[in-house]
């Protein structure tokens, strides 16, 4: 029963306290707020967008595609960007992207992650896609910098060298089906011209256990696959461009908020000293 006698009056001593000095609290307060207000109006805004990509870097690396690896490669050589970023060595990233240095003095924030699908079982799985997050000060910038990005992943020394190998290894493997496909046409026609049968003979099974029996479009259809990997699977390739933004990010409501709370704490402290004198 004391111990509630106790905080009524110290409830009440602190209400009769805002009271006797409210006009120094709410001077206080009402400077504390303009201010953040003023400062967030003449701070230089910043612009965020977001974009979809994908990169055939785990098929250069031949790796099996663990789940939360497939787009790890690529994802931490986006998020590697933000220690040039952090440190404004904006010099050695508008070396690293290919643009301009006030191109890359624009950028403010930067980071990559990975994409998940939920399935029936309400469980996730990693997607071979991503998302980076960036924000930049000049909105005027976003497309430079997205080629530049592009131009990031195909001038890296490890990305560049396991590309060159993978077209490499796609292109003799091309070859040798090609040589197959005309290997097998040499023979059909000349099993025409002794009246054999050689156009049933299977030689690739199909995915899902279906069998293709005919050689020369096994082959042919493998071939394409070939090259439509090699085609698309390019170091970066955007599924989703970053959207063009012109709405400012300046959250004034948050900090107008923090601002008001942070004044109040300190009008209390100058109107005790206050009280006490």
């Amino acid at each position: 029963m004391t111990e509630e006698l106790n905080l009524k009056d110290l409830f009440t001593n602190f209400i009769k306290f805002n009271m006797r000095n409210k006009k120094i609290i709410f001077l206080i307060v009402l400077f504390g707020v303009c201010s953040v207000i003023l400062y967030q109006k003449l701070k230089k805004p910043y612009y965020e967008t977001k974009a979809i990509c994908m990169s055939g870097i785990s098929e250069y690396e031949r790796q099996e595609q663990v789940e939360n690896l497939s787009q790890r490669t690529a994802i931490d050589l986006i998020n590697h960007l933000q220690i040039n970023i952090d440190n404004k060595d904006f010099g050695q990233l508008s070396k690293i992207l290919g643009v301009k240095n006030d191109v890359a003095s624009t950028i403010k924030f930067i980071e990559a992650e990975q994409l998940y699908q939920q399935d029936m079982d309400e469980k996730y799985y990693a997607l071979n896609k991503f998302e980076i997050s960036l924000t930049v000060f000049d909105n005027s910038k976003i497309s430079e910098i997205q080629k530049g990005l592009i131009y990031y992943f195909e001038n890296n020394d490890f990305v560049k060298s396991y590309h060159q190998s993978y077209i490499k290894s796609n292109n003799n493997i091309i070859n040798d089906v090609e040589r197959e496909i005309e290997l097998l046409d040499q023979i059909r026609l000349e099993g025409a011209q002794n009246s054999l049968d050689v156009s049933s003979i299977n030689i690739v099974s199909g995915k899902e256990g279906k069998e293709l029996s005919n050689q020369i479009v096994t082959l042919s259809h493998h071939r394409e696959e070939i090259k439509m990997k090699q085609d698309l699977l390019k170091p970066l390739v955007y599924v989703q461009g970053f959207a063009n933004v012109d709405k400012k990010e300046d959250e004034i409501f948050i900090w107008s908020i923090l601002g008001a709370f942070v004044s109040y704490l300190f009008s209390l402290l100058i109107t005790f000293i206050k009280e006490i004198i």
